[in-house]
């Protein structure tokens, strides 16, 4: 009998800009050592954006001198009101499923916020004569 498995991703954005797509496991025992390794960081905070879209940061970020992820940034402006600029590199996640374990973002929704973090004010808009 085949075996399905469903491919899913994480979005890092890194405070220069880089970004990249991560694979993100069904088995939720390495989430923890994935967000720590690509947030370059010892304490993790989620920041939940939607339902079904989460943006996790380093939880002291601020305090221990990471710099401004502007990119990270604009991408949290394009689903809600901002509030604060965020610090240190950033991972982009889906929601959680009815056990509150972290889902991973299907490659259409990647490639949406792939899209979406790219035109985030880092495209110019065409200029027009008067």
């Amino acid at each position: 009998m085949p075996t399905h498995t469903t491919t899913s991703f994480a979005l890092l954005i890194r405070t220069n800009g880089e970004f990249r797509l991560l694979d993100w496991p069904a088995n939720d025992n390495d989430h923890l050592k994935i967000l720590y390794a690509a947030c370059d960081c010892d304490h993790i905070d989620a920041v939940r954006i939607t339902e079904s879209l989460t943006m996790w940061l380093d939880d002291e970020g601020l305090l221990n001198g990471s710099i401004a992820n502007y990119g990270a940034t604009r991408l949290y402006a394009l689903h809600r009101p901002p509030h604060q600029a965020y610090f240190g590199h950033a991972l982009f996640t889906g929601g959680t499923d009815a056990q509150g374990n972290t889902l991973g973002l299907t490659p259409d929704e990647a490639a949406h916020l792939v899209e979406q973090y790219l035109t985030a004010g880092r495209i110019p808009a065409q200029r027009t004569r008067s």
